[in-house]
């Protein structure tokens, strides 16, 4: 096992010496890109089978179930995203948060166009983190969290634009013109007051045109309604608040979803699990638990 990292990102060279099964379920946390360099494996991911060689890489997302078997003989050059880093790559150049978790064709092949380019990608931020290692942090430019993240990028929008996911139809729409500034100022009073019993009514006032205006607006530069939107930015608060505090119990979900401005909680669950593929009490429990066994097995593939 040699592991390399830097920032929310790592490359990982990984042999086990024997044929071994690895069923971890779901990642969860992070996405993971498996590149045998010697013999090959047989992944299931989602609805996906299909034998992993050098041609044919895997590409694993956090909320697609998995089940792998490494043959003998089979080493693997592992590169991992963390889950967030990937998600908010991805709305940037959407210009606007993920509908849906990020799920990508989980086979990834090697002997494309696309696919030669990712891998000259990873075999330079592979060196770079090498030379780093061995003249030491501040000797070295990737010392630089700028040129760090430029690597990161360049590995990034190899993935998001050179493999299909259920985002590639989004990002190769032309971008939308420029909202006017009554959907901006609508935009802008949702994220300001969320939490506040907001109607369409009051959202129009507060942008100054007619609701019927303000839906028209919001459908043909947002491609959704000011509802929605506010909805999405509530899911959005509740996620963070799930992630920087400790929601001791099913009660502790409730309040984060109060104070967010959920005020039924019958659809809040389901809201919840469509938009970022968890229930919020699955989230709470990763905080409180900490890692646990089935994806600690998974990340003994990658880290």
């Amino acid at each position: 096992m040699h592991h390399l990292r830097q920032g929310s990102a790592s490359v990982n060279r990984l042999e086990y010496g024997a044929e071994v099964e690895i069923d971890p379920d779901r990642l969860e946390d992070f996405f993971l890109v498996q590149i045998p360099v010697a013999g090959h494996a047989s992944i299931q991911c989602g609805n996906r089978r299909f034998d992993s060689t050098a041609q044919a890489a895997s590409l694993v997302s956090p909320t697609l179930p998995l089940h792998m078997r490494w043959h003998a003989g089979n080493a693997q050059v592992c590169v991992r995203f963390e889950r967030d880093l990937v998600e908010q790559h991805c709305a940037a150049h959407l210009g606007h948060p993920l509908e849906r978790p990020l799920e990508f064709d989980p086979e990834l092949r090697l002997d494309t166009p696309a696919g030669l380019y990712f891998i000259r990608l990873v075999r330079l931020f592979a060196e770079e983190l090498m030379l780093a290692r061995r003249l030491g942090a501040p000797a070295h430019p990737l010392a630089n969290e700028r040129v760090a993240e430029q690597l990161s990028s360049a590995l990034l929008n190899a993935l998001i634009y050179g493999q299909r996911s259920n985002v590639s139809a989004a990002l190769a729409r032309p971008a939308a013109s420029l909202a006017p500034r009554f959907v901006r100022r609508a935009e802008d009073h949702i994220r300001d007051h969320y939490a506040e019993p907001l109607t369409i009514e009051k959202l129009a006032a507060v942008a100054g045109v007619s609701a019927r205006t303000l839906f028209s607006g919001f459908r043909d530069f947002r491609n959704t309604t000011p509802m929605a939107y506010l909805k999405k930015v509530r899911l959005e608060k509740v996620r963070q608040a799930l992630r920087c505090c400790e929601a001791s119990s099913s009660n502790g979900v409730t309040e984060i979803a109060l104070d967010c401005g959920f005020s039924h909680l019958g659809r809040f669950a389901a809201d919840y699990r469509s938009q970022f593929g968890e229930l919020p009490s699955a989230t709470a429990r990763v905080l409180r638990a900490g890692p646990h066994a089935a994806r600690n097995s998974a990340a003994d593939t990658s880290e």
